[in-house]
């Protein structure tokens, strides 16, 4: 059962509609992963003062990635509960990239915000459940 919950949080986080300012449209998570991974190992990581959303943008994709390639990990374990610890950072990971894009569409638009943070309860719903059988499983 936990097992299927962290699928369903990983799939549910790589589905968030991420809202870009100024019209240019939304993309899901998974998207702005795919897209900001190369510039990311080619350039690294630095913030532009011009675009400071595109920048912040860059680093929470970084952290859902690593997120879901830790949660991904731990799927592959014979015993899920004695990698409890890895888990619990990629749940955190994932939750810290989520927060963070929605508090930057905010600065930006309420709409924005409403997108992306309704694309995103799911993905909360089964984080806490997660969370929930993490704890009731021990």
């Amino acid at each position: 059962m936990l097992k299927r919950a962290i699928i369903l949080t990983i799939i549910f986080n790589s589905i968030i509609l991420i809202g870009i300012p100024a019209g240019h449209g939304y993309g899901i998570m998974i998207l702005f992963e795919l897209i900001s991974l190369p510039h990311i190992i080619k350039n690294g990581i630095y913030l532009q003062e011009e675009y400071p959303f595109q920048s912040s943008l860059m680093l929470m994709t970084l952290f859902s990635f690593i997120g879901k390639l830790i949660s991904i990990i731990t799927l592959f374990s014979k015993n899920i509960l004695s990698k409890k610890n890895l888990i619990y950072i990629g749940l955190i990971l994932m939750l810290i990239s989520f927060f963070g894009v929605s508090y930057k569409t905010w600065d930006y638009d309420n709409f924005l915000f409403t997108i992306t943070f309704g694309s995103g309860i799911l993905f909360l719903i089964c984080s806490g459940r997660v969370f929930y059988l993490i704890n009731k499983l021990k």
